[in-house]
């Protein structure tokens, strides 16, 4: 679903539940990359040091097998930009990003093809695992705590009703929702850092020099499971975001719940992934009680890979009448 959604923003078309064999092959190419790294004990040493690629049988299981999964994903890429380029009309008004972004090559110099190429890639790579490995997350913590998921299925009943999808108008009216998401991924916290930067000339930080050229990242698992403005913070407790009249989201909180990094270089899809959490929560709550299988215990243990994946477990859906 979320690949789904984030084709249809990149290349403006969507894929029909039974003809989508070339997006579901893209999903499960990447997803066997993204295990193949977390397993794999060579490939960070090749990201440290790079002469190890250059080592024989060493090198390509540390870096190159990897690389030919990434040339496979890009085939996706470069077929689906070639695709909306083709269709895309100077006179019109853009309908997708790839066509949004070719009216701004027109009038910046710095805006080519192959950037569009690789900005639809990191769009795909970024957005997709992680958005999902965030709603299942969010399946997990509503299963295991019932009351909260009441509390949030009444309030889209009472705004959204039965008969219709949500919509992102809907959002500012629904302030538990709000803060159950910003909860969900507080304690899901599945990146521990994001990407690493550098540092472009020395800096001064907290009376600290950092030079030029330095790796800096936020240590974003510190601060959404450690601050102290986080009560509890292993706790899954929506309410903490909502403030004492109830009408509004603590912004205190708000603001520490660096989930998608911070400053200028923090997530550039960070308003593509709140956009999509909202609506697949609030429509899966909107029909479905989420629930545990009988005499299953829900277990939260985070698995310590590159993205902080749950264990695998069964849930059940109960329609919602």
């Amino acid at each position: 679903m979320i690949a789904n959604i984030i084709n249809e923003v990149l290349f403006g078309y969507r894929y029909a539940f039974d003809d989508c064999a070339d997006l579901i092959d893209y999903v499960e190419s990447f997803n066997k990359m993204i295990a193949g790294i977390a397993t794999s004990k060579l490939f960070p040493l090749g990201i440290l040091f790079p002469a190890i690629r250059h080592v024989p049988i060493i090198g390509w299981h540390a870096v190159e097998k990897h690389r030919a999964t990434v040339r496979k994903n890009s085939d996706y890429i470069l077929r689906n930009v070639t695709k909306a380029l083709q269709s895309y009309d100077a006179e019109g008004e853009p309908t997708n990003f790839v066509h949004a972004y070719k009216q701004r090559m027109h009038s910046n110099e710095y805006l080519d093809e192959d950037n569009l190429i690789a900005t639809c890639a990191d769009f795909f790579s970024a957005g997709q695992e992680t958005t999902t490995t965030t709603l299942r997350w969010a399946m997990l913590f509503l299963a295991k705590n019932q009351l909260a998921q009441e509390k949030l299925r009444e309030e889209v009943h009472r705004v959204i009703g039965f008969d219709r999808l949500p919509s992102l108008d809907d959002k500012n009216k629904m302030l538990y929702t709000q803060a159950t998401i910003h909860e969900i991924q507080r304690l899901a916290n599945i990146l521990r850092t994001n990407v690493p930067r550098k540092t472009h000339k020395p800096t001064v930080l907290a009376g600290q020099t950092i030079p030029a050229g330095t790796a800096i990242h936020a240590d974003i698992h510190y601060v959404l499971w450690n601050d102290p403005l986080f009560v509890n913070p292993r706790e899954f407790h929506p309410e903490r975001y909502i403030a004492e009249d109830g009408k509004i989201l603590r912004k205190e909180l708000v603001d520490r719940t660096i989930a998608f990094s911070l400053g200028k270089r923090a997530c550039a899809g960070e308003g593509l992934a709140r956009v999509e959490l909202f609506l697949a929560l609030t429509a899966t709550v909107q029909h479905y009680r989420i629930l545990p299988v009988a005499t299953a215990t829900i277990d939260l243990t985070q698995q310590e890979k590159p993205i902080g994946f749950p264990i695998e477990q069964m849930l059940r859906l109960e329609c919602v009448m």
